[in-house]
């Protein structure tokens, strides 16, 4: 595999991986922690449990889990087969960056919900953890990686079109 290959696929796994495990930091640990202050997860936990709102959720461990199994999908598919331009490895990597996105702000969205009903039984401060931001701005410079790779190869093939254009010449 080329360098370059290697470093993309190496890199966009590792992003990947650290997107997922960051959502899931966020949305199980720091986001309950920073609502509810002074609370162990675990009282937040019975709390939540006693009100019947779903604050610990298997769909949190879901989605970011689904994310690494993609971004271990285009690593394998990467090495194996080759016909695969770099490109649009590189696309896939960014596509799933980008679709981080809506499924951390789908989960933070139900914690939070389920956090803020909790205001009659624990005392809600709101949440003050901004360690989400890094979720959002790496979903939106991906976004933007993905315009500019995706006009590169659109200019690419239509340089190579051109020349071919170029090239004919009707028969007179």
């Amino acid at each position: 595999m080329a360098p370059v290959r290697t470093t993309i696929v190496v890199t966009g796994t590792v992003l990947v991986v650290l997107y997922a495990q960051l959502m899931y930091v966020v949305t199980q640990i720091l986001t309950p922690l920073s609502t509810v202050p002074g609370r162990t997860l675990g009282q937040i936990a019975v709390a939540a449990e006693a009100a019947g709102e779903p604050v610990f959720t298997p769909l949190a461990v879901a989605l970011p889990l689904v994310g690494v199994a993609l971004a271990a999908a285009v690593l394998v598919a990467a090495i194996m087969f080759p016909v695969f331009r770099t490109e649009w490895v590189a696309l896939a990597y960014l596509a799933l960056l980008v679709c981080g996105l809506p499924a951390y702000v789908g989960v933070a969205f139900g914690v939070g919900m389920s956090l803020g009903d909790l205001g009659d039984v624990l005392p809600i401060g709101g949440s003050d953890s901004e360690v989400g931001l890094v979720l959002v701005s790496t979903s939106f410079v991906a976004c933007f990686l993905v315009l500019g790779v995706g006009a590169g190869i659109l200019v690419h093939r239509a340089g190579r079109g051109v020349g071919k254009l170029a090239a004919f010449r009707p028969a007179r």
